[in-house]
């Protein structure tokens, strides 16, 4: 039997998921475009640290850059299952910075403010070098981010290495297919340009 607070639930997030198809095409008209071996958009924005982090304080490292929601299916299916953190881990034993963003302005549910952001990190045991908050847009409009996970990868020369998806597989279950995070961070970790630069992204819409 389907109890009330199912219903309830279910209801919540089918209005969730309208909204989403209200924001997309909105922000799309006002995004901007980065591609493959262009300079990455310059930006600075304040960290769930209490800290303001520049782009140009990596200079000189593999920088990933991470769009992630805590309303989105998708983002938390990666993170509960744990592929998120492996990656994350990964790219940190490489010597990659990683910076998650949540572009969400304050009234949008996926709006994380220091505090929550600090204890999301905490809770799903992310391995992140900062967690950063944009709420004006700025920066997502700047690379052209539409959905969350989106990724955007930047080589130690300072231009766009890879733009897409985390894998070939929105799911978790018994994933077999390609991971195309890890695979870029491995081309340029052997000095190789990124044989598989661009994919199709998946996901929930940026809250703009």
């Amino acid at each position: 039997m389907t109890t009330r607070s199912q219903i309830g639930a279910a209801l919540a997030v089918s209005v969730w998921l309208f909204s989403c198809l209200l924001v997309a095409p909105a922000a799309a008209q006002e995004l901007q475009r980065v591609e493959i071996g262009q300079a990455a958009p310059a930006f600075t924005a304040p960290g769930a640290d209490g800290r303001p982090h520049r782009l140009t304080d990596y200079a000189g490292k593999v920088v990933v850059l991470e769009w992630t929601s805590p309303v989105c299916p998708y983002s938390q299916l990666k993170y509960k299952s744990g592929a998120m953190q492996a990656l994350q881990a990964q790219a940190r034993a490489m010597g990659a910075v990683w910076l998650s963003i949540d572009t969400a302005a304050p009234d949008r549910p996926g709006y994380l403010s220091p505090k929550a952001a600090t204890a999301r990190i905490r809770k799903t045991h992310a391995v992140v070098t900062a967690f950063l908050s944009d709420r004006t847009g700025n920066i997502g409009r700047a690379y052209g981010a539409k959905t969350t996970p989106t990724f955007f990868i930047i080589g130690k020369d300072g231009r766009l290495a890879y733009q897409g998806a985390m894998d070939d597989d929105p799911s978790v279950d018994d994933f077999k297919g390609r991971n195309y995070v890890r695979d870029a961070l491995g081309d340029l970790a052997g000095g190789r340009a990124v044989r598989v630069a661009e994919t199709k992204t998946y996901g929930c819409a940026v809250e703009y």
